[in-house]
């Protein structure tokens, strides 16, 4: 059985390895490539081409990661209900000559939001970044229980899509766009979740500085390397709730293998093997 990623810059990705991991614990062959755009032989090749290639080569599908999950769900022949919502794909299947969409990303921030902030507030959050990730990071703030959400994007149009999409599908959500942070009203807010790359070693910095959220607030940042990013750790200077990237990555990963092999992952030893293969330092990765 044989799957890949397919991105840009990512090389320090441990998705692959959690998979294969998670095969050899099962007792099976699994090989999970990776079709990094940042270096030969894969840069400057289309997604269409990469996935092309990963259908060539016998593989039951793939992931999808930054810059193309937006682009993916435009590829597809079919999506699955959340990918379609979202419009953004991060596993793609193939079956019979079809392409078929799902987004995993969505129960994997739900599901790292109950176990990494639990009995957390989360009625008034603010989502920074609307982007293929960020889609899924709202929608599951809002099936866990916002019901005020505001999103900030330095591409408004991309917010207001976003917006869009999650009115449509959850009418329910009071769901604004806002250009600045004070625009939300942080000292009402409960948390702040980051689905911006802002934060990993190849984007440094913060989106946005968190200080303003009122004591007893939180904030989650979907970046896993560094786990500790410069917005986690100003967080935690100010005494905020924060819950870094790992467990979204664990849980998505889950899903992912699921889909793309038919067995059922263990979580569990999905974060044993993130732990085994997560660098001892803090280094680049994607």
């Amino acid at each position: 059985m044989k799957a890949a990623l397919i991105g840009h810059g990512i090389a320090g990705s441990l998705t692959p390895d959690m998979h294969m991991a998670e095969a050899r614990a099962q007792g099976f062959d699994y090989e999970y490539q990776r079709f990094d755009t940042a270096t030969a032989p894969y840069a400057g090749q289309s997604l269409t081409a990469l996935l092309d290639l990963a259908r060539e080569q016998g593989m039951t599908g793939v992931n999808i990661t930054y810059p193309f999950k937006v682009d993916a769900a435009d590829m597809m022949d079919d999506l699955s209900d959340t990918a379609r919502l979202l419009g953004a794909v991060n596993t793609v299947l193939f079956d019979q000559g079809r392409r078929v969409g799902h987004n995993t990303d969505y129960v994997g921030f739900r599901s790292a939001l109950r176990r990494g902030l639990p009995h957390a507030p989360i009625t008034r959050a603010l989502l920074v970044g609307a982007g293929g990730a960020g889609g899924a990071v709202a929608l599951a703030l809002i099936d866990q229980g916002t019901d005020v959400l505001f999103l900030l994007d330095q591409d408004r149009k991309k917010a207001e899509e976003l917006k869009t999409r999650l009115t449509a599908a959850r009418p329910r959500v009071a769901v604004s766009v806002v250009d600045t942070f004070a625009e939300a009203q942080p000292e009402q807010l409960n948390g702040i979740a980051n689905a911006t790359p802002m934060g990993m070693a190849a984007y440094p910095g913060m989106a946005l500085d968190p200080s303003g959220l009122p004591s007893g607030g939180w904030v989650a940042d979907i970046v896993y390397f560094p786990r500790q990013t410069a917005l986690l750790e100003r967080a935690e200077n100010l005494r905020l709730r924060t819950m870094d990237g790992s467990g979204m990555a664990i849980f998505q990963a889950a899903s992912a293998f699921h889909l793309l092999t038919g067995r059922t992952a263990s979580p569990d030893r999905m974060y044993e093997s993130f732990e085994q293969f997560a660098p001892k330092t803090e280094e680049v990765s994607a």
